[in-house]
């Protein structure tokens, strides 16, 4: 299931790395500008989200409202939100997807980094497979690290090893291009396929970047969560959370920490450059979202739905928010019904279903144009 994943999201990625590697001829360069590819692609997102954010804030004191006034009653509660949700046209659920995203553009780094060969040289795989049956012959200590994942990085440090073990299995042509690669596979000297170490054998300039990766992952994520929260308070001191991106923004830093050292360095360098992107686009979008901007925003929208409802249009979040207040009635009307049966002899309870499946009936025929008769239904009945 893993691999489908990877594969699903590594080919595309791995396609756009390739040709930004052909342009900048540098690893760590080509994923620096994927970055920002990335980032100006989920900009869109990122601006909804942040606008969605600062509305959410300026409802707060209304949720709160709710909170005590329906404190007793949790069903009546999330009824009301829902309806102050859509009336306001919000999604709270929308902070997490550029989260969302990013997990699935990493999934993709992480298979394009694992499989250089693969994505980057355009390697066939029966040459893969020949090659890592040289590296277990000339080499078992090291093809025994090697995972489906990781075979590719492990053939790249056994042919800087020994070239000349590759030789009929790559031919001149790819052994000049394999080598020419490994070169440029690097970051300050440091290959990118090599896994940082909390305790290196030796402590010298490779080991101390290879280190530095993940804690500065950690060291941005945790000034961009700061920073985040410092910015919720400052707008609006009584908002206590932000749904699900609240509790992302608190393990965000340990997880960045500990995620980089799990994987080649190139998959944390990539963390620390969107880590990075993330903080900058944050401060700035920001400074762009003024209270006065953000009002003429919403009279902006409002005009705009307005224009929109007279047409009988709704938008994506006023349409899940309204299929999620239809299963609400739903299950309240079942309940409802579950309890009126209760206290009901059997001929009744015989009328009394036979009176609900007629308006489903009506229901299901009115919702496709169709036309219901109740006599036609009865007399169908009796035949």
């Amino acid at each position: 299931m893993m691999d489908f994943l990877y594969d699903l999201c590594g080919k595309p990625f791995g396609w756009i790395m390739r040709l930004i590697y052909n342009l900048m001829n540098n690893y760590a360069l080509a994923i620096l500008l994927f970055t920002v590819i990335t980032r100006l692609i989920l900009f869109p997102i990122s601006y909804r989200q942040q606008l969605s954010s600062t509305r959410m804030q300026r409802l707060n004191p209304k949720l709160e409202h709710l909170k005590k006034k329906y404190k007793d009653d949790q069903k009546k509660l999330q009824e009301e939100q829902m309806k102050l949700y859509q009336e306001e046209n919000v999604n709270p659920g929308g902070s997490c997807l550029p989260m969302l995203l990013q997990f699935f553009i990493l999934f993709g780094i992480l298979d394009v980094v694992y499989k250089p060969l693969t994505y980057i040289l355009k390697v066939k795989e029966s040459i893969i497979d020949s090659a890592y049956t040289i590296v277990e012959k000339i080499n078992p200590d090291l093809a025994e690290q090697g995972t489906s994942l990781r075979q590719e990085l492990i053939i790249l440090s056994a042919y800087h090893d020994d070239p000349a073990a590759f030789s009929d299995t790559f031919g001149t042509s790819l052994s000049a291009e394999i080598a020419d690669f490994y070169d440029k596979f690097s970051l300050f000297g440091v290959n990118l396929g090599t896994t940082p170490s909390w305790h290196p054998d030796t402590w010298n300039s490779s080991a101390v970047v290879l280190f530095l990766i993940p804690v500065l992952s950690g060291v941005i994520q945790l000034i961009l969560t700061i920073y985040t929260q410092i910015m919720q308070k400052k707008r609006n001191p009584s908002m206590r959370s932000m749904g699900c991106m609240s509790v992302i923004l608190y393990i965000m830093p340990i997880f960045s920490v500990w995620f980089a050292f799990q994987v080649p360095a190139g998959v944390g360098f990539y963390w620390v450059c969107s880590s990075f992107f993330s903080l900058i686009q944050s401060i700035g979008l920001n400074l762009y979202f003024s209270p006065k901007r953000v009002d003429a925003i919403y009279k902006k929208q409002e005009k705009k739905m307005e224009r929109k409802y007279a047409k009988g249009k709704q938008s994506f979040s006023q349409r899940m928010m309204g299929q999620m207040q239809t299963a609400t009635d739903a299950q309240k009307k079942r309940e409802e019904n579950a309890e009126k049966a209760k206290n009901m002899s059997r001929s009744e309870l015989s009328k009394f279903q036979n009176q609900q499946l007629k308006d489903a009936r009506a229901r299901m025929a009115e919702k496709y144009g169709d036309t219901y008769d109740e006599e036609d239904s009865d007399s169908g009945k009796g035949k």
